[in-house]
């Protein structure tokens, strides 16, 4: 079922029922914030510079970016 039609039949009911049917809609948004808000998961970054360190050691590797400017310079 598709929204507008679910639209179409909830304005078809009596207001009674349809007030009702709205109320218990805003309840279950409620409840649903209300579970979201619990306890989150903290996201685990990978250590990037103890990788690096694992695969290249102290090595210092030169800037290339900067190399290439002082070439292009002369």
């Amino acid at each position: 079922m598709s929204s507008v039609e679910l639209l179409k039949q909830v304005k078809a009911l009596p207001e009674r029922e349809r007030q009702r049917f709205l109320l218990s809609v805003l309840t279950l948004m409620d409840e649903t914030a209300s579970q979201s808000n619990g306890r989150k998961m903290r996201v685990k970054w990978p250590d990037v510079e103890a990788r690096a360190k694992r695969i290249f050691g102290n090595r210092v590797l030169p800037n290339l970016v900067q190399l290439e400017r002082l070439e292009t310079s002369f």
